[in-house]
């Protein structure tokens, strides 16, 4: 007589249910650790179980191993945004530029300037352009500018943090990546064993229950 556990689930045939007497069949559900499904010979274990361990495994190393190398893309791109950043803080410089048609101001989106017609002079020429300013300039107001070694009008020079901060963002996307690759593939590989696993359960319980063709012993 088998006594039942609490992690036994009992599966009863419906073809029998008409006969004298009533099979039940007690199927324990292993729990195995991650490595024991790799390692282990348990006939419980099956090579389903271990196809899906190893996949996590592996998902997981590949994940760890991408830390290194995404930390040393972030630290070339700092090195890199470095030196672009202080080559722009060598060539870019503030000038003073005059409005000469506020009147003509395009408000920019989400703030509260607009981009209004100024004069500048600049790499030893005068120059003239749409500048930002705020809502309230007028005709003759002054208002700074950033403009490279040729005059032309440029964004401020980024500081070093911002080099920081551009490592930081590559180097995240570059392992966030890797991540989801990694759990994409281990979520595929999980269901398509979850789906033999369920092939094969469906299998045995067909035969057990004399609707796969196979044999059932009952007892009156």
């Amino acid at each position: 007589m088998t006594t039942p556990r609490p992690d036994d689930h009992r599966l009863t045939g419906d073809g029998m249910a008409d006969q004298a007497g009533m099979a039940t069949v007690t199927l324990r559900w292993p729990r195995w650790p991650i490595l024991l499904r790799l390692s282990g010979r348990s006939p419980l274990v099956r090579r389903s179980d271990r196809i899906e361990a190893l996949v996590l495994v592996l998902a997981v190393m590949v994940s760890l191993l991408a830390v290194p190398v995404a930390a040393a893309v972030g630290t070339a791109v700092h090195e890199s945004r470095l030196h672009v950043y202080a080559e722009q803080a060598r060539t870019h410089h503030a000038v003073t530029a005059t409005v000469i048609d506020g009147t003509a101001a395009q408000r920019i989106s989400r703030t509260n300037t607009n981009a209004v017609q100024a004069r500048w002079s600049a790499a030893g020429a005068e120059h003239t352009g749409a500048v930002e300013a705020p809502s309230s300039i007028k005709n003759g107001d002054p208002v700074e500018i950033w403009v490279d070694h040729t005059g032309s009008q440029v964004d401020p020079p980024s500081t070093s943090s911002r080099a920081a901060l551009d490592a930081v963002a590559v180097a995240l996307v570059i392992w966030a990546s890797v991540v989801a690759v990694a759990a994409t593939v281990f979520a595929g590989t999980r269901r398509l064993c979850d789906r033999i696993r369920f092939t094969g359960w469906q299998h045995d319980l067909d035969n057990l229950t004399g609707h796969g063709g196979g044999h059932s012993n009952s007892q009156p």
